[in-house]
């Protein structure tokens, strides 16, 4: 699909926000015309006073809403408010090992959770400047604490004519993700990291 014209962006942009502050205009004047009947009712009829004091009070709280005074809270899952999830990737030593004459790789990858949860699936790519690509992947489950720091070794074989363009003490990028339980669903984190590769 070709993409739009910066210009029809910018027109379609500026309709959008025109219509909101049009919706905002109308909620204020609507508001304003709540406050005026209500309080006219006030001073003119003895009955009906309660809802003419409801009337008054929905038109200011419309006011201020709309002019950013007031602010509804949301409601959080369960009633409770959601803890932060992070996952920290690191490794403190060696994070990719390379014999190519047999065609081995070793990656040796240690993270951090905030949260107790369990690994479910890794997968990564190493690259080099060269444009060799190799796929590891993991799908050993592994139950992980808050606050611990675990490592997941990845060791995988290929043709050793794979690795040749590997050479020792290159810088290689390793990117990928990496699936952990949230509850009854997963959640996917992705990882981009440099390192030298030992050989």
């Amino acid at each position: 699909m070709d993409k739009l014209p910066w210009h029809k962006h910018l027109l379609e942009w500026l309709a959008s926000h025109a219509l909101w502050e049009l919706a905002k205009v109308g909620v204020a004047a609507l508001s304003a015309g709540l406050v005026s009947l209500g309080i006219t009712r006030i001073l003119n009829a003895a009955l009906g006073t309660a809802l003419n004091i409801f009337l008054v009070l929905m038109g200011i709280m419309g006011m201020l809403w709309m002019s950013g005074v007031v602010r509804w809270s949301q409601s959080t899952k369960n009633g409770e408010e959601e803890t932060k999830w992070d996952i920290y990737f690191f490794s403190p030593g060696l994070l990719v090992s390379l014999t190519p004459s047999i065609g081995r790789v070793i990656i040796n990858l240690q993270f951090l959770s905030t949260k107790a949860t369990e690994l479910s699936f890794v997968h990564l790519v190493l690259r080099n400047n060269k444009g060799a690509n190799l796929d590891c992947e993991s799908s050993e489950p592994m139950t992980v604490e808050s606050m611990q720091v675990f490592s997941k070794m990845l060791d995988k074989k290929f043709p050793p004519q794979e690795l040749a363009t590997f050479e020792k003490g290159e810088m290689v990028n390793l990117d990928g993700y990496v699936k952990f339980r949230d509850g009854n669903s997963f959640r996917r984190f992705q990882i981009s990291m440099t390192t030298i590769a030992s050989m």
